[in-house]
């Protein structure tokens, strides 16, 4: 399965939820916010969320400062 994530090709071997996605990469749910083609998603969503061959993802990590 082919999907763009934060402007990069990347390839995996089967379709997953945002949340599997995430954790496949060893990201922190409650430390990122994820747009799936183009919509801001829920974090209540992400398990029922199944990327597909083609989606687009952006993830963005949420970090303190200023």
């Amino acid at each position: 399965m082919r999907l763009t994530v934060n402007g990069k090709v990347m390839h995996f071997e089967r379709e997953m939820s945002i949340s599997e996605f995430l954790r496949s990469r060893d990201l922190a749910e409650a430390l990122v916010a994820v747009e799936h083609n183009l919509s801001w998603t829920s974090r209540e969503d992400w398990p029922r969320i199944v990327l597909q061959e083609d989606d687009r993802v952006e993830v963005v990590r949420i970090m303190a400062g200023g």
